[in-house]
């Protein structure tokens, strides 16, 4: 197998990149996870007491949005072919101020700049790893 036969097509990455913002969208959509309804999850499944649920919660959350605009940046920098890295931050981060506003307009979910700091925070590291990874190779 040539190198270039292994790499993957450049439309595949755009849907990848088209899915990954539908999905987006859709988890801000729901109800199912607004902060509330995911701690009574945590709850029934664990049986732990509301302090610990909320913590785990937290957790939980926040890791969620580290993962999706780490990933996110990631995806918008391989999708630019690599040209900036700083045009995948910035993508990765009007994605996230686009995603709260858009919560603010979503019954039981609320909008928060803290979310937009820590998904900005999440693409620029993922990306300064990704690229200091691929610099390696």
């Amino acid at each position: 197998m040539t190198k270039t036969s292994r790499r993957i097509q450049p439309w595949l990455w755009w849907i990848v990149l088209v899915v990954s913002l539908g999905v987006i969208y859709w988890l801000a959509v729901f109800q199912i996870f607004t902060g509330e309804h995911t701690m009574v999850i945590i709850r029934r499944i664990t049986g732990m007491t509301e302090n610990h649920a909320y913590a785990m919660n937290v957790i939980v959350r926040k890791s969620a949005h580290i993962l999706t605009y780490g990933l996110l940046g990631v995806l918008l920098y391989i999708v630019i072919r690599q040209h900036a890295i700083g045009y995948a931050w910035f993508g990765a981060t009007l994605i996230a101020v686009l995603d709260e506003w858009h919560q603010s307009f979503v019954p039981d979910r609320t909008p928060l700049a803290q979310d937009v700091l820590l998904d900005s925070l999440s693409a620029c590291l993922f990306l300064l790893i990704f690229v200091y990874l691929k610099r390696r190779r």
